[in-house]
Protein backbone atom coordinates (compact mmCIF):
# COMPACT_ATOMS: atom_id res chain seq x y z
CA UNK A 1 0.00 0.00 0.00
CA UNK A 2 1.53 3.28 -0.99
CA UNK A 3 1.14 6.49 0.95
CA UNK A 4 -1.21 8.19 -1.51
CA UNK A 5 -4.42 6.34 -0.58
CA UNK A 6 -3.44 6.65 3.06
CA UNK A 7 -3.24 10.41 2.66
CA UNK A 8 -6.56 10.72 0.90
CA UNK A 9 -8.48 8.02 2.71
CA UNK A 10 -7.17 8.95 6.09
CA UNK A 11 -10.78 9.19 7.11
CA UNK A 12 -9.37 9.05 10.58
CA UNK A 13 -11.10 7.82 13.71
CA UNK A 14 -12.24 11.26 14.68
CA UNK A 15 -13.29 14.60 13.31
CA UNK A 16 -11.81 16.81 10.58
CA UNK A 17 -8.49 18.54 11.01
CA UNK A 18 -8.46 20.55 7.81
CA UNK A 19 -6.82 23.95 7.93
CA UNK A 20 -7.80 26.21 5.09
CA UNK A 21 -6.82 29.73 4.20
CA UNK A 22 -9.48 31.98 2.79
CA UNK A 23 -10.50 35.58 2.58
CA UNK A 24 -13.68 36.40 4.53
CA UNK A 25 -16.73 35.14 2.67
CA UNK A 26 -14.67 33.00 0.28
CA UNK A 27 -15.11 29.25 0.16
CA UNK A 28 -13.54 27.00 -0.95
CA UNK A 29 -10.20 28.61 -0.09
CA UNK A 30 -7.29 29.04 -2.46
CA UNK A 31 -4.69 27.23 -0.34
CA UNK A 32 -3.98 25.27 2.84
CA UNK A 33 -2.26 26.74 5.87
CA UNK A 34 -1.28 25.45 9.30
CA UNK A 35 -1.33 21.87 8.03
CA UNK A 36 0.27 19.29 10.33
CA UNK A 37 -0.70 15.94 8.80
CA UNK A 38 -2.25 16.55 5.37
CA UNK A 39 0.46 17.35 2.80
CA UNK A 40 0.38 21.07 2.00
CA UNK A 41 0.46 20.28 -1.71
CA UNK A 42 -2.87 18.41 -1.52
CA UNK A 43 -5.46 20.03 -3.82
CA UNK A 44 -8.00 21.98 -1.81
CA UNK A 45 -11.03 20.22 -3.26
CA UNK A 46 -9.59 16.82 -2.35
CA UNK A 47 -9.22 18.05 1.23
CA UNK A 48 -12.83 19.27 1.19
CA UNK A 49 -13.83 15.76 0.09
CA UNK A 50 -11.86 14.29 2.98
CA UNK A 51 -13.73 16.57 5.36
CA UNK A 52 -17.04 15.33 3.98
CA UNK A 53 -15.89 11.77 4.66
CA UNK A 54 -14.98 12.74 8.21
CA UNK A 55 -18.30 14.38 9.03
CA UNK A 56 -20.31 11.59 7.46
CA UNK A 57 -18.47 8.87 9.35
CA UNK A 58 -18.80 10.68 12.68
CA UNK A 59 -22.31 12.04 12.20
CA UNK A 60 -21.10 15.59 12.93
CA UNK A 61 -20.87 18.95 11.18
CA UNK A 62 -18.02 21.40 10.60
CA UNK A 63 -18.35 23.23 13.97
CA UNK A 64 -17.50 19.98 15.76
CA UNK A 65 -13.83 20.75 15.09
CA UNK A 66 -13.67 24.18 13.51
CA UNK A 67 -14.30 27.70 14.75
CA UNK A 68 -17.67 28.73 13.35
CA UNK A 69 -21.39 28.43 13.99
CA UNK A 70 -23.85 25.94 12.53
CA UNK A 71 -25.71 27.60 9.68
CA UNK A 72 -23.01 30.22 9.23
CA UNK A 73 -21.53 30.45 5.70
CA UNK A 74 -18.38 28.34 5.47
CA UNK A 75 -16.50 31.37 4.21
CA UNK A 76 -16.91 32.88 7.68
CA UNK A 77 -15.34 29.91 9.49
CA UNK A 78 -11.80 30.25 10.81
CA UNK A 79 -10.51 26.86 9.70
CA UNK A 80 -6.88 27.69 10.54
CA UNK A 81 -7.41 28.08 14.28
CA UNK A 82 -6.35 25.25 16.58
CA UNK A 83 -8.76 26.34 19.28
CA UNK A 84 -10.84 23.18 19.66
CA UNK A 85 -9.65 20.03 21.38
CA UNK A 86 -11.45 17.87 18.84
CA UNK A 87 -9.33 19.28 16.03
CA UNK A 88 -6.12 18.52 17.92
CA UNK A 89 -7.37 15.03 18.63
CA UNK A 90 -8.19 14.59 14.95
CA UNK A 91 -4.57 15.12 13.98
CA UNK A 92 -3.47 12.42 16.41
CA UNK A 93 -6.12 10.07 15.07
CA UNK A 94 -4.98 10.71 11.51
CA UNK A 95 -1.41 9.83 12.44
CA UNK A 96 -2.60 6.71 14.20
CA UNK A 97 -4.66 5.59 11.21
CA UNK A 98 -1.74 6.15 8.88
CA UNK A 99 0.44 3.99 11.13
CA UNK A 100 -2.18 1.25 11.25
CA UNK A 101 -2.54 1.23 7.49
CA UNK A 102 1.22 1.00 7.07
CA UNK A 103 1.24 -1.96 9.43
CA UNK A 104 -1.52 -3.66 7.46
CA UNK A 105 0.97 -3.90 4.62
CA UNK A 106 3.20 -6.07 6.82
CA UNK A 107 0.59 -8.73 7.58
CA UNK A 108 1.71 -12.14 6.25
CA UNK A 109 -1.54 -12.63 4.33
CA UNK A 110 -1.63 -9.11 2.87
CA UNK A 111 -0.18 -10.06 -0.51
CA UNK A 112 -2.77 -12.82 -0.90
CA UNK A 113 -5.76 -10.61 -0.15
CA UNK A 114 -8.16 -10.36 -3.06
CA UNK A 115 -9.63 -7.05 -1.88
CA UNK A 116 -8.00 -3.92 -0.54
CA UNK A 117 -8.13 -3.58 3.25
CA UNK A 118 -7.72 -0.18 4.83
CA UNK A 119 -8.72 1.47 8.08
CA UNK A 120 -10.84 4.62 7.82
CA UNK A 121 -12.77 6.67 10.35
CA UNK A 122 -15.87 4.63 9.57
CA UNK A 123 -14.08 1.46 10.68
CA UNK A 124 -14.71 2.44 14.29
CA UNK A 125 -17.05 5.43 14.33
CA UNK A 126 -19.83 4.17 12.06
CA UNK A 127 -21.82 7.35 12.29
CA UNK A 128 -21.14 8.37 15.91
CA UNK A 129 -18.60 10.86 17.26
CA UNK A 130 -17.60 8.75 20.26
CA UNK A 131 -16.96 5.15 19.18
CA UNK A 132 -17.69 2.88 22.12
CA UNK A 133 -19.70 -0.33 22.63
CA UNK A 134 -23.32 0.23 23.55
CA UNK A 135 -23.03 -1.89 26.69
CA UNK A 136 -20.25 0.38 27.97
CA UNK A 137 -22.23 3.51 27.17
CA UNK A 138 -25.32 2.19 28.99
CA UNK A 139 -23.28 1.02 31.98
CA UNK A 140 -21.50 4.36 32.31
CA UNK A 141 -24.76 6.28 32.00
CA UNK A 142 -26.35 4.13 34.72
CA UNK A 143 -23.37 4.62 37.02
CA UNK A 144 -23.25 8.38 36.55
CA UNK A 145 -26.94 9.24 36.22
CA UNK A 146 -28.94 6.19 37.27
CA UNK A 147 -30.78 3.38 35.53
CA UNK A 148 -33.68 5.57 34.43
CA UNK A 149 -31.31 7.82 32.49
CA UNK A 150 -29.62 4.75 31.01
CA UNK A 151 -33.01 3.41 29.93
CA UNK A 152 -33.91 6.69 28.23
CA UNK A 153 -30.52 6.79 26.55
CA UNK A 154 -30.91 3.25 25.22
CA UNK A 155 -34.38 3.94 23.83
CA UNK A 156 -33.23 7.17 22.18
CA UNK A 157 -30.23 5.48 20.60
CA UNK A 158 -32.33 2.57 19.43
CA UNK A 159 -34.83 4.94 17.88
CA UNK A 160 -32.12 6.83 16.04
CA UNK A 161 -29.63 4.11 15.10
CA UNK A 162 -31.48 0.79 14.91
CA UNK A 163 -30.77 -0.90 11.59
CA UNK A 164 -27.43 0.85 11.20
CA UNK A 165 -23.96 -0.39 12.12
CA UNK A 166 -23.42 2.26 14.82
CA UNK A 167 -24.48 0.12 17.79
CA UNK A 168 -25.26 -3.51 18.51
CA UNK A 169 -28.87 -3.70 19.69
CA UNK A 170 -28.78 -7.48 20.02
CA UNK A 171 -29.67 -9.20 23.26
CA UNK A 172 -26.14 -9.62 24.71
CA UNK A 173 -25.55 -5.85 24.90
CA UNK A 174 -27.88 -5.09 27.81
CA UNK A 175 -27.14 -8.43 29.49
CA UNK A 176 -23.46 -7.49 29.60
CA UNK A 177 -24.22 -3.95 30.78
CA UNK A 178 -26.38 -5.35 33.60
CA UNK A 179 -23.72 -7.85 34.62
CA UNK A 180 -21.04 -5.15 34.79
CA UNK A 181 -23.31 -2.97 36.91
CA UNK A 182 -23.86 -5.89 39.26
CA UNK A 183 -20.12 -6.45 39.57
CA UNK A 184 -19.88 -2.81 40.61
CA UNK A 185 -22.50 -3.47 43.31
CA UNK A 186 -25.28 -1.61 41.44
CA UNK A 187 -27.81 -4.44 41.72
CA UNK A 188 -30.97 -2.35 41.48
CA UNK A 189 -29.68 -0.66 38.33
CA UNK A 190 -28.66 -4.04 36.91
CA UNK A 191 -32.18 -5.42 37.31
CA UNK A 192 -33.67 -2.31 35.69
CA UNK A 193 -31.47 -2.89 32.64
CA UNK A 194 -32.45 -6.56 32.54
CA UNK A 195 -36.12 -5.62 32.62
CA UNK A 196 -35.50 -3.26 29.71
CA UNK A 197 -33.93 -6.15 27.81
CA UNK A 198 -36.85 -8.40 28.69
CA UNK A 199 -39.09 -6.06 26.71
CA UNK A 200 -36.93 -6.65 23.64
CA UNK A 201 -36.40 -10.40 24.18
CA UNK A 202 -39.26 -11.72 26.35
CA UNK A 203 -38.54 -15.41 25.78
CA UNK A 204 -34.75 -15.36 26.07
CA UNK A 205 -33.20 -18.18 28.09
CA UNK A 206 -29.81 -16.47 28.28
CA UNK A 207 -31.41 -13.38 29.80
CA UNK A 208 -32.83 -15.49 32.62
CA UNK A 209 -29.40 -17.01 33.11
CA UNK A 210 -27.90 -13.55 33.51
CA UNK A 211 -30.63 -12.72 35.99
CA UNK A 212 -29.80 -15.84 38.00
CA UNK A 213 -26.10 -15.06 38.03
CA UNK A 214 -26.75 -11.53 39.23
CA UNK A 215 -29.07 -12.88 41.93
CA UNK A 216 -26.20 -15.09 43.05
CA UNK A 217 -23.83 -12.12 43.14
CA UNK A 218 -26.38 -10.32 45.30
CA UNK A 219 -26.63 -13.34 47.60
CA UNK A 220 -30.29 -14.18 46.81
CA UNK A 221 -30.10 -17.92 46.24
CA UNK A 222 -33.87 -18.47 46.07
CA UNK A 223 -34.27 -15.85 43.33
CA UNK A 224 -31.30 -17.33 41.49
CA UNK A 225 -32.83 -20.81 41.52
CA UNK A 226 -36.11 -19.43 40.18
CA UNK A 227 -34.28 -17.57 37.41
CA UNK A 228 -32.26 -20.63 36.37
CA UNK A 229 -35.41 -22.75 36.33
CA UNK A 230 -37.04 -20.19 34.08
CA UNK A 231 -33.99 -20.30 31.82
CA UNK A 232 -34.26 -24.08 31.48
CA UNK A 233 -38.01 -23.80 30.91
CA UNK A 234 -37.35 -21.42 28.04
CA UNK A 235 -34.56 -23.58 26.62
CA UNK A 236 -34.02 -27.12 27.85
CA UNK A 237 -30.54 -27.19 26.27
CA UNK A 238 -29.24 -24.28 28.37
CA UNK A 239 -26.25 -26.04 29.91
CA UNK A 240 -25.13 -23.17 32.11
CA UNK A 241 -28.53 -22.83 33.79
CA UNK A 242 -28.75 -26.61 34.25
CA UNK A 243 -25.31 -26.69 35.85
CA UNK A 244 -26.14 -23.84 38.20
CA UNK A 245 -29.34 -25.59 39.28
CA UNK A 246 -27.46 -28.81 40.04
CA UNK A 247 -24.98 -26.88 42.16
CA UNK A 248 -27.66 -24.95 44.04
CA UNK A 249 -30.17 -27.74 44.64
CA UNK A 250 -28.03 -30.80 45.33
CA UNK A 251 -28.37 -32.21 48.87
Amino acid sequence: MNSRPVAFLIAAFTAPAVVLAQAPGHFPPDSLINVKVIPKSTPVMQVVGMMRNFTGALGVRCPFCHVGQEGQPLGQFDFAKDEKRTKLTARQMMRMVEEINHRLDTLPEHEKMTSHVEVTCNTCHRGVSRPMPLEQLIMETAQMSGADSATRAYRALRERYYGRASYDFGEPTLNIAAFRLARAGKFDDAFVILRLNEVQFPSSSNLSTFRGNIDLMKGDTAAAIAAFREAVKRDSTNGEAQGRLRQLTRP
